[in-house]
């Protein structure tokens, strides 16, 4: 590792530090994208001066809160599943867990635990545990675990729905023609979510797709639709879907083996995503020919207009469409951060 990556990796721990200061969530239950947004600014090549102002503007969100500083190891943490009261407990217990066994231990213990409530506040849980993982950052790794695990939330398996297909393509056009005729008034994405599964289209679809060949396959092909779909509509909850998606990806490597085999895995993936897809209320966007083309656009132009933006998802997902576009080829990630940039 250079000097200067030792010295960036330095300057981004230090801004994770002070965010470590702040709680999970702020107002009625949204889930705070600090750390998050610190990782992909950094990542993006944010200078101090802007990431000093994005915290000092993000902060003022949680209104004079602080997170819990106490808390205590628990005997068994996977009681306090649901449980957002127990999130400082949960942090202790997890940044114990790192201290003694280490990263790597952690997470392939911890993940086959969480990993079926990855739809938890809208994928956040998921999402935040990758971008700790990216910085590097131990105490915010135990931050997010312990995030995922108070707000850990299983999404319920659909009654029998029609025989399974093998087509993602298919599938996909029966969740967008049966959601159309759907929807839901709650004001938060995972409360819309947990209407969506009382649906007939849900008990159909949530395990209408034949498992793939594997699950890189099967987060490959949803990856596949969800950017198609952000492009069709530029929808906040598809973008939830394309960052969550890119979470589990990053995550895959703590897997076992014998969960990565297993369809019941792909199952609860297509349960979340059918249900994500039913939140969005997705609608078409106007046409818009200047995006049509990926010629004149570039990463480094894209990037930094990401770091001068205001808002912490345009930042994320700017972030998530050059990582994922670095792994699939998919030159319409450029696309889809042109158009969340607009």
């Amino acid at each position: 590792m250079s000097s200067s990556t030792v010295s960036s990796s330095k300057q981004l721990h230090a801004w994770l530090d002070r965010s470590l200061a702040f709680p999970p969530e702020y107002g009625q239950q949204l889930s705070s994208h600090l750390p998050m947004a610190l990782q992909a600014l950094h990542s993006l090549g944010a200078d101090e001066v802007r990431i000093e102002n994005f915290f000092a503007s993000y902060t003022e969100r949680f209104e004079g809160r602080r997170s819990p500083s106490e808390g205590r190891v628990l005997p068994d943490w996977q009681e306090a599943l649901g449980r957002y009261e127990a999130f400082a407990d949960l942090r202790h217990s997890f940044a114990a867990a790192l201290a003694e066994q280490g990263r790597d231990v952690l997470l392939r213990q911890v993940l086959p635990v969480l990993l079926p409530g990855v739809s938890a506040v809208a994928f956040h849980g998921a999402i935040r545990t990758a971008h700790a993982l990216e910085s590097g950052h131990a105490a915010e790794l135990a931050s997010a675990l312990a995030y995922w695990a108070c707000r850990w939330h299983v999404l319920p398996a659909p009654a029998a729905g029609t025989a399974p297909v093998r087509q993602p393509e298919r599938w996909s056009q029966a969740l967008v023609d049966g959601a159309k005729s759907w929807r839901s008034e709650a004001p938060l994405i995972f409360l819309r979510m947990e209407a969506a599964t009382q649906t007939p289209l849900y008990a159909e679809l949530a395990h209408g797709l034949a498992p793939a060949a594997s699950l890189e396959q099967r987060l490959a092909e949803l990856a596949h639709l969800a950017l198609g779909y952000y492009l069709d509509s530029a929808n906040f909850t598809v973008l939830h879907m394309i960052t969550g998606l890119r979470a589990l990806r990053l995550l895959l490597p703590w897997l076992p083996e014998t969960l990565r085999s297993d369809p019941a895995v792909q199952d609860r993936l297509g349960e979340a995503f059918v249900a994500a897809y039913m939140a969005g209320r997705v609608q078409p966007r106007s046409a818009a020919t200047e995006l049509d083309r990926t010629e004149d656009l570039s990463w480094s132009e894209l990037a930094e207009a990401a770091t001068q933006a205001r808002d912490d998802h345009t930042i994320k997902l700017v972030h998530a469409c050059h990582e994922e576009m670095a792994v699939y080829g998919d030159a319409r990630y450029l696309l889809a951060a042109a158009l969340v940039l607009r």
